[in-house]
């Protein structure tokens, strides 16, 4: 069994703050805590992984202190899932959150801040949701989930089957019941060899595929109403169709990626 697991550092051991979780020293040393405790628990298995670093630039995976393949960088392929293919047992979701505006939710968003909704042919959805359905439309069952204790709840609400593993309750937006290492790290490793071994079945929507994307009013919707104008379908509405999900979400991510650095260039 080959399992690859996705990382984020919003729902990690200990982290309350989105300055903490962007390239902080805590946030890194506590993604690496919680990402080791899960690699022990597929390896308990009997199974190898491969980590896929999804937060910001995807560049805060320690290498030095792992024995398995990175996917470092974010590279978009709307042919090649996540740059390495589909032959994976199982996804597994390690650090990640609820989505945007989830009362009491603690650092809740959908990728970008400035999103304000995204919705998948019609169905409300955050990080949790999207990554699962794109592993799904691989056939890659979605096994574990980390995070607050309001991102599993997401997660389980989506599959049922899922095993979770809640290291911290949220207090509100930036506050939180966080639970030491010593024994979020033993948690970790039980829930992901659970998760290793127990049946699953990939998450199911059918093509073809719409997502819609709601901006907050900022400057990432001048910028890519800018760049762009043809995806838009409202005023601060970005609507994209395709055949395949991967496809169509690859698709945006270059322009999500084209807009960042015409802002940041903005800026400089």
């Amino acid at each position: 069994m080959k399992f690859l697991v996705m990382t984020d550092i919003e729902g990690v051991t200990g982290i309350t703050t989105f300055p903490q979780a962007e390239k902080s020293e805590l946030g890194r040393r506590m993604l690496m805590h919680d990402l080791k405790a899960v690699l022990a628990g597929i390896q308990d298995a009997g199974a190898e992984a491969v980590v896929y670093d999804m937060h910001t630039d995807g560049r805060n995976v320690n290498l030095e202190e792992l024995g398995v393949p990175v996917v470092m960088g974010k590279p978009i392929n709307g042919r090649v899932y996540r740059g390495v293919g589909n032959e994976f047992d199982g996804l597994y979701l390690l650090g990640l959150h609820a989505m945007q505006h989830v009362p009491g939710a603690l650092l809740a968003h959908s990728y970008l801040r400035e999103y304000d909704a995204i919705f998948l042919n019609g169905v409300l959805m955050g990080e949790i949701g999207v990554e699962t359905a794109l592993a799904g439309e691989q056939g890659i069952p979605l096994r574990f989930v980390s995070g607050d204790d309001k991102g599993c709840e997401e997660a389980t609400a989506l599959e049922p089957g899922v095993v979770t593993c809640a290291v911290k309750r949220s207090l509100g937006d930036d506050a939180a019941v966080c639970l030491p290492p010593e024994q979020t790290g033993a948690m970790l490793r039980d829930a992901a060899r659970r998760a290793a071994l127990a049946p699953a079945k990939p998450f199911k929507l059918s093509a073809p595929w719409e997502i819609r994307i709601h901006f907050s009013e900022c400057d990432y919707l001048h910028t890519m109403r800018a760049l762009h104008p043809e995806i838009f379908s409202g005023d601060r509405i970005v609507t994209m169709r395709g055949d395949t999900l991967l496809g169509v979400w690859s698709k945006y991510l270059g322009y999500e990626r084209e807009m960042i650095a015409a802002c940041v260039r903005s800026l400089a």
